[in-house]
C-alpha cells in the first residue's frame, strides 16, 4: 500500500516555516515503503521516502497508553529536542529562545482561514520538528535511520492556489526520519519495563530515563533544555538533585512560547510521559495505599490531634508524612449527576443523607471531597452537593406548599408581560470602566456554586399545564413578538422537587447538584462517581483533546469532521459548559491551568503520585478562583457595600452554614443576565478583528464548534476585555425576544422565582434593612426613575405583589457597584457565608503554608490568561477593567506564582 494512503493533509502543513520539518507517523503503516510518494490531497508539500519501518503495534500502543485519546488528538505536535513535544498554539510551553519559531502576521499566513482540508478522523498525521540547532544532534543516527526530504510544491492537487501553497523550504533539507520506532524503541504494550522508563538507574533513585541521555548531554542539552534533561537524564547531566526553579523566559510579544507566562508551563511530551508514569505507578497501588492497618491507625490518631488545632495543618501534615490524597469512601453514600437524572422520572430527586468524616480524616484535613462532604468535620453535610437550598425567608406558594405564586391568586402580570414591559430594552448602557470579562466570570462562578435539577422539557409538549412539572406562560394580545404569538405560549419546565417535600407539612424544596463552595466544581464535578469523565485516569491531569492546534476540553471528534459538519459538545465538570462561547472559553482556560499547575508540581516533586498531583493542583486552582472572586470580582459588583456586607476575613467559622440560599441562585445572582450584549467582537493581538468577525449572542449559544474552527479562545477573551460591560438593570432583546428562538430569559427568571416560592420584593427589602414600601412612591430612594416606578404601578396591584427579580433588577446601583441595594444584600450574604463557612478558603490558616499563601496572593485572572491563552502576550493590568482604565501590560510584568514553595 503506498505511503500516501496513510497520510492525511492538515492545514498546519501549509504554514510550515523554514527549518521546520515533517515527521510522519501513521497508525496503520506497518510495512516498509520505498520510492517517491505524495501527500494525498496535498496542500503544498511532497514527501520523498526511503525505507520507513513503522510497526503498527508501537503506534497503537503510543496512542492507547500515552494519550488514551483519538489518534487525531496527537497530530501536529512539534519535536524540539530530547523527547520534548511542543504544542504551537494550545497549551503553553517554554521553548528555548534559540529554537523559537517566528510568528507570522495573519496577512502573511498561507492559510489564514484554515481552508485547506483537515485530516480525517482516525488518522495520525504528522509531527513538526525544528532542526535549526538540533540538526547535528541527529547526525549519529542518520546512517541507521533512513531519510526524508521535504520541499516546496507550488501546486495544490494540480491547481495553483495561493492559500494552499507551502512555505518555501529553500534547498531540500535532508534529515533523520526520527520515527516513533526510534524515540520509543519498544511497544508500550510492554508496560512492565519500557526501554524509555528508568533506562538506567542507581540504587539511590538517580536515573537516566532514556538511552540517548548521554549523547544529548554531550552536545549541551543539559543546559539548553534543563527542564526536561535534569529531570529525566540525571546521571548524564551529573545531577541527582531537583532542578532549580526555572528563570522567567525572555519577553517576546511575537510568540506565546517565549513569554514569561510559561516559566512553569508544561511541555506536552512531559505531560504525556508523566501520564504514562503515573499510570504505571498507580496501577501498583491500592486505593487505600500500601500502609499496614496498624500504621493507618497511628496516622488516624495523629490526624485527629492535628484536627483539634489545624492552624498549622499544611506544614504538620507534610512534615509528618500524613498527606493522603485518596479519600477512603468506605460505606458513605455517594450520588452522581446520572443518579439524579434517572431519579427525576420518578417525580422527585433524592438528596445526600449521610457523611462520615472519621474514615478518611487525614484526607479531609488536606483536601476537599468532590461532593463537599466533611468540609465541616462536625456537620459533614453543610455545603455538600445534592442537598436542598436553604431558605433565608419562608417560601410563599399560592397554596402554601407547592403551587407557584400568582398561579391561583392571579395577583401579578404574566411573567412574559413583566419581562417585556419592565425588563426588556433595546437601549444599552455600558459601564465606563468595567469590561465584559466581568460578565463571563460571573456566569463561570454561578456554575461553580449552584445547579438546580429541572424536570425534563419533554413534559411541556403543549400549552396545557402539567401539575408539578410544567408551567406554560400564555402570550397576550399586547405582545409584539410574532414568533411567541404563533406558538401561543412559552413552555417552562419546573424544577424537580426534593423527595419528601411539596406537602402541607413540608413545602416544596429544590436540589443543588453542585457544592456550595467556591472549589472549581464546574471543572472537576461534584461527585467522585463522575470524576472519571474529566480526569485522565489516575494521573494528575485533566482530560484534554487536541484539535486544530488547540488543547480543548474532551469531545467526540467523530462528530466534527469538518467546519460545516461539526456538532461538538465539550465534556466538563458542569454540563452547561457548552451553553455560551465565552463560558466554554473560561472552562478551557481553567482546565489548561490545572494541567499547567500539575506539570509544574510534578517537576519539583517527581515522587508524588498521580493522586497527589491531582489533588494539589485542584487545591491551588480552587484557591486561584477564590482569589479572583473575592479580590477582583465582588468589589466591583458590590461597590461601596462590599466592606460592609463581607467585612475583613477573620478565619473559618464552623458555625456558619455556607449552603446556597434559594433566593441567591433563583433570583439575586441572575442579575448577570442583564450584562449580556447582543454581540461581541473577536480580536487578534493588536486589536484587529479576526476574519470571521464578531459573534452574535444568538449564534454563540451551544456553538462550541466556533472555538474549534474560528480561531480558538483568544479572540473571544480579547473581545471581552476590550468591550465595556453592560449595566445589568435591563435585559437586551437578544435574550428577551430571541433566546433559543422561542424563549424569553427574563420570563424564565421571573417564573423560576415564582415556582420556587421566593417571597415578593417588599419582603426582601425588609430582610435587607430597608423600609417596606406602602406605595410605589416609597421606592424612590432605591428606584430613582419615576417612569420605572409608574411602570411597576401599572403592572402590579401593590408593592407587596412585585416579583423580587423585577423589583431588585430595576433598582439603581449602589455607589461604585453594578447592583442595587437589595441584590447587593442577598449576594453579599451568600458570599460571606460561602467564605466564612469554608474550611478550605485559601486564606484560612492551615490550608496552605505561609509561603504558599504568599504565592497564591500573587494569582490573578490576568496571570491565568497569560499562562493559558493560545497566544496571549499582553493583558489588562486588572482583568475586569477596559484598557482605558487599566492599560494593557506584557505578560512578563504580571506577577506569577513560584511553585518551589510546594517542594517536599
Amino acid at each position: 500500500m503506498p505511503l500516501s494512503s496513510h497520510i492525511r493533509e492538515s492545514s498546519a502543513l501549509s504554514r510550515l516555516e523554514p527549518n521546520w520539518l515533517v515527521r510522519v507517523i501513521s497508525q496503520n503503516f506497518s510495512t516498509q515503503e520505498s520510492g517517491v510518494t505524495k501527500f494525498s490531497n496535498s496542500c503544498g508539500l511532497k514527501l520523498f521516502s526511503r525505507t520507513c519501518p513503522l510497526p503498527a503495534a508501537i503506534i497503537q500502543s503510543f496512542v492507547s497508553v500515552i494519550t488514551k485519546l483519538p489518534p487525531r488528538a496527537i497530530s501536529g505536535f512539534s519535536w524540539i529536542s530530547p523527547g520534548l513535544l511542543y504544542h504551537n498554539r494550545g497549551r503553553a510551553a517554554k521553548e528555548p529562545q534559540e529554537l523559537q519559531r517566528p510568528r507570522l502576521k495573519p496577512e502573511n499566513r498561507l492559510d489564514p482561514e484554515n481552508r485547506c482540508p483537515q485530516p480525517k478522523f482516525g488518522s495520525i498525521t504528522f509531527q513538526l520538528a525544528k532542526v535549526s540547532r538540533s540538526r547535528k544532534m541527529l547526525q549519529p543516527r542518520l546512517a541507521e535511520s533512513q531519510a526524508i526530504y521535504v520541499k516546496d510544491d507550488r501546486s495544490c492537487n494540480g491547481k495553483s492556489t495561493r492559500r494552499c501553497q507551502g512555505r518555501r523550504m529553500g534547498q531540500d533539507v535532508k534529515i533523520c526520519l526520527f520515527l516513533v520506532a526510534i524515540l520509543f524503541p519498544v511497544s508500550f504494550a510492554q508496560l512492565k519495563s519500557p526501554k524509555t522508563f528508568e533506562f538506567k538507574c542507581q540504587p539511590n533513585g538517580c536515573c537516566d530515563q532514556h538511552e540517548w541521555c548521554r549523547f544529548w548531554a554531550s552536545i549541551g542539552e543539559c543546559k539548553t533544555n534543563s527542564d526536561w534533561m535534569i529531570s529525566n537524564c540525571q546521571l548524564a547531566c551529573s545531577t541527582c538533585t531537583l532542578p532549580p526553579a526555572p528563570a522567567p523566559s525572555p519577553s517576546n510579544t511575537e510568540t506565546q512560547s517565549s513569554r514569561n507566562a510559561t516559566s512553569e508551563g508544561s511541555f506536552l511530551f512531559e505531560y504525556f510521559e508523566e501520564m504514562k508514569k503515573m499510570t504505571l505507578k498507580t496501577t501498583l497501588e491500592s486505593v487505600g495505599g500500601s500502609s499496614s492497618s496498624s500504621s493507618n491507625v497511628a496516622a488516624a490518631g495523629s490526624c485527629s490531634q492535628i484536627a483539634e488545632n489545624p492552624e498549622n495543618a499544611a506544614e504538620q501534615m507534610a512534615s509528618s508524612n500524613l498527606v493522603n490524597p485518596v479519600e477512603e469512601i468506605g460505606s458513605r453514600t455517594l450520588l452522581s449527576i446520572d443518579d439524579v437524572t434517572k431519579a427525576v422520572s420518578s417525580g422527585c430527586v433524592p438528596q445526600l443523607a449521610s457523611g462520615d468524616c472519621s474514615q478518611a480524616l487525614c484526607y479531609h484535613l488536606s483536601y476537599r471531597s468532590l461532593d463537599g462532604v466533611c468540609n465541616n468535620l462536625k456537620k459533614p453535610l453543610l455545603g455538600a452537593a445534592f442537598r436542598t437550598y436553604i431558605r433565608l425567608l419562608p417560601p410563599e406558594y399560592d397554596n402554601g406548599f407547592s403551587e407557584p405564586a400568582a398561579s391561583i391568586k392571579n395577583n401579578r402580570p404574566t411573567v412574559r408581560e413583566a419581562s417585556r414591559v419592565l425588563l426588556s430594552s433595546a437601549q444599552v448602557v455600558t459601564h465606563e470602566s468595567f469590561n465584559s470579562l466581568l460578565m463571563q466570570w460571573g456566569q463561570f462562578m454561578s456554575h461553580d456554586m449552584a445547579k438546580t435539577t429541572l424536570q425534563p422539557t419533554a413534559n411541556c409538549a403543549s400549552c396545557d399545564p402539567v401539575p408539578s412539572k410544567c408551567v406554560p406562560v400564555t402570550i397576550s394580545d399586547k405582545d409584539t413578538n410574532a414568533a411567541f404569538k404563533q406558538k401561543k405560549c412559552l413552555k417552562i419546565s419546573r424544577s424537580a422537587p426534593v423527595c419528601g417535600t411539596g406537602t402541607a407539612s413540608a413545602p416544596r424544596q429544590q436540589l443543588n447538584e453542585n457544592t456550595a463552595f467556591v472549589d472549581g466544581s464546574q471543572i472537576y464535578g461534584s461527585s467522585s462517581k463522575d470524576l472519571h469523565k474529566f480526569r485522565e485516569g489516575r494521573t494528575g491531569f485533566l482530560k484534554m483533546s487536541r484539535f486544530n492546534n488547540q488543547m480543548v476540553l474532551p469531545f467526540d471528534q467523530s462528530k466534527c469532521t469538518s467546519e460545516s459538519s461539526c456538532s461538538a459538545s465539550f465534556t466538563a465538570g458542569d454540563i452547561r459548559a457548552n451553553l455560551f462561547l465565552g463560558l466554554s472559553s473560561m472552562h478551557i482556560l481553567f482546565a489548561r491551568e490545572h494541567n499547567r499547575v500539575a506539570s509544574a508540581l510534578q517537576r519539583i516533586n517527581p515522587s508524588w503520585s498521580g493522586d497527589r498531583l491531582f489533588q494539589e493542583a485542584r487545591k491551588i486552582v480552587g484557591a486561584e478562583i477564590q482569589s479572583v472572586l473575592y479580590k477582583e470580582f465582588l468589589p466591583k459588583v458590590l461597590g461601596s457595600s462590599f466592606d460592609k456586607l463581607l467585612g475583613p476575613y477573620k478565619g473559618y467559622d464552623p458555625q456558619v452554614d455556607p449552603t446556597i440560599s434559594n433566593v441567591f441562585t433563583t433570583s439575586a445572582y441572575r442579575f448577570g443576565h442583564g450584562m449580556l450584549l447582543e454581540s461581541y467582537p473577536r480580536l487578534m493581538e493588536g486589536g484587529n478583528p479576526i476574519s470571521q468577525g464578531p459573534f452574535q449572542f444568538g449564534d454563540a449559544v451551544f456553538k462550541s464548534n466556533k472555538i474549534l474552527w474560528e480561531g480558538g479562545i483568544d479572540p473571544i477573551l480579547r473581545g471581552f476585555w476590550n468591550t465595556a460591560v453592560k449595566r445589568p438593570h435591563r435585559m437586551t432583546t437578544a435574550i428577551t425576544e430571541k433566546m433559543f428562538g422561542s424563549t424569553d430569559l427574563g420570563s424564565l427568571n421571573i417564573m423560576r422565582g415564582r415556582e420556587h416560592g421566593i417571597p415578593a420584593y417588599n419582603k426582601w427589602r425588609k430582610f435587607c434593612g430597608l423600609a417596606p414600601a406602602s406605595t410605589f412612591e416609597d421606592l424612590k430612594t432605591q428606584i430613582l426613575d419615576s417612569t420605572v416606578r409608574s411602570a411597576l404601578a401599572d403592572n402590579y396591584p401593590t408593592p407587596d405583589d412585585v416579583d423580587l427579580y423585577v423589583g431588585a433588577m430595576v433598582e439603581d446601583p449602589v455607589v461604585g457597584g453594578l447592583v442595587g441595594t437589595t441584590l447587593a444584600c442577598i449576594i453579599g450574604d451568600q458570599f460571606k457565608r460561602t467564605r466564612d463557612g469554608d474550611r478550605f478558603y485559601f486564606e484560612n490558616k492551615g490550608v496552605f503554608t505561609p509561603s504558599q499563601l504568599a504565592e497564591i496572593q500573587k494569582s490573578s485572572l490576568s496571570r491565568v490568561l497569560c499562562d493559558n491563552g493560545d497566544a496571549i502576550t499582553e493583558v489588562p493590568s486588572q482583568a475586569f477593567l477596559v484598557p482605558k482604565a487599566a492599560p494593557l501590560v506584557p505578560c512578563s510584568q504580571v506577577p506569577q506564582m513560584d511553585f518551589s514553595k510546594w517542594k517536599e
